[in-house]
């Protein structure tokens, strides 16, 4: 059995420590946070034990804690913590995305090899039943050669509202450009099916809508004070209709009146006019790619769909491939052929999270790290630089009014 020891049990670090807990060749031994809150669930939810918790960092890295280290805190704090953990002989499974820096991608992979410690990044889509499919129908063939890709990531705006406007990715100074605290996963899958390198690569985008430039002229700064009870954004109606959007420490009160009492608390930024913010992210961009042997891909994401999701269509010399990841359901059909229809859903465990893509990204990671089985899927920190690189590219173009950028085949 390998030991498992969490830094920063938010969002993301609770869905890994879930997943973990379930499975009986890890144990959960010791967690970081700067919420006792997070402290009392690691407690109560994964029986760590006290000598286990830990607020500050520093006293966390005094010492190796286990044999893996989760690292699921704000991108900013990520190559800090992970060249830590290397140093103290950590193996790290690390959530996207690598680091805002592109220098400091590079060094983690080049620290990782150096320490002979592995170092597996978070792009969970790979994990997923129905790109899983889509990557070994392709390395199979069945489309013949590929030669377009188009990928649209279409963030519903109560997600994108949450999480850019609102939450804690809404000021790139902060975390990283949405491009790639976002769309580094269909960045990577982009590249992992393809399985070849870009070689020129152009952006544009902008942060166009949730701005002051659009706020209705009677809006207040804070949502309860606000006459436009109607707005689809009004935080007084919304997080009471959807609680679970608000990033709220463990043990929290979702009662109505409990959310509109802290809703009505004028620096939290959940309670304020998504027009009178100070968010800077991009709200729509697009990323047009050319790969190895004139293969064509495109990427679009935006802010405005009514609920979250992805498209994926893959066309070759003999046919495509096309499907939504959320359905499950893949369309392919030869060139004059009838359709057929590939339905991945069996594959799901019932209320798994990000299309089965969480639950089977923990279980190949345990079973990588205990047994040294290398799934298909898995992603190494070497190979998530270079689909990071990407992203890191077109944020130049877009900065540069599109300008047309040539990337090179190496790190």
């Amino acid at each position: 059995m390998k030991t498992v020891a969490i830094l920063g049990l938010g969002n993301r670090g609770s869905v890994y420590a879930d997943g973990m807990s379930k499975n009986d060749k890890v144990k959960i031994v010791a967690v970081c946070d700067i919420l006792s809150e997070s402290l009392r669930q690691a407690k109560e939810k994964y029986g760590v034990d006290e000598s286990g918790l830990f607020l500050d960092e520093e006293d966390f890295f005094k010492e190796k804690r286990a044999d893996i280290l989760v690292i699921a805190t704000l991108d900013q704090l990520h190559y800090r913590q992970t060249m830590r953990a290397l140093a103290l002989g950590y193996d790290v499974l690390l959530e996207k995305p690598v680091t805002p820096v592109y220098e400091e991608c590079k060094a983690i992979a080049e620290y990782a090899q150096k320490q002979g410690r592995k170092v597996v990044v978070c792009h969970n889509l790979r994990y997923t039943p129905f790109y899983q499919t889509l990557k070994q129908m392709v390395a199979d063939g069945k489309i013949g050669d590929v030669v377009s890709f188009e990928q649209s990531e279409n963030v519903g705006f109560p997600h994108y509202m949450c999480s850019f406007v609102r939450g804690k990715w809404h000021r790139q100074a902060l975390t990283s450009p949405i491009i790639l605290q976002k769309c580094c996963h269909d960045l990577d899958i982009i590249y992992w099916i393809i399985g070849k390198k870009c070689e020129t690569l152009s952006s544009y985008g902008a942060l166009g809508y949730y701005n002051e430039q659009h706020a209705p002229a009677d809006s207040t700064a804070h949502c309860f004070e606000c006459p436009r009870k109607d707005c689809p954004y009004n935080a007084t109606t919304f997080y009471v209709r959807a609680h679970e959007s608000l990033c709220v420490p463990y043990g929290f009160d979702y009662s109505d009146e409990n959310i509109l009492r802290y809703l009505s608390d004028k620096d939290n930024d959940y309670g304020k006019c998504v027009f009178h913010l100070d968010n800077d992210v991009c709200d729509r961009q697009t990323v047009n790619m050319q790969f190895e042997g004139g293969i064509t891909a495109n990427l679009i994401m935006h802010g405005f769909a009514n609920e979250t999701h992805r498209i994926t269509k893959i066309y070759g010399t003999k046919g495509y491939l096309e499907g939504r990841l959320e359905h499950g359901i893949i369309t392919w059909q030869l060139y004059g052929k009838r359709k057929r229809k590939i339905d991945v859903n069996k594959l799901i465990l019932k209320g798994e999270g990000h299309s089965g893509g969480d639950a089977k990204l923990v279980e190949d990671f345990v079973d990588y790290m205990v047994e040294g089985k290398q799934a298909l899927g898995i992603s190494f920190v070497s190979d998530s630089v270079y689909s990071h690189k990407l992203a890191f590219t077109a944020e130049e173009s877009r900065l540069q009014n599109g300008k047309t950028i040539r990337i090179g085949r190496e790190l």
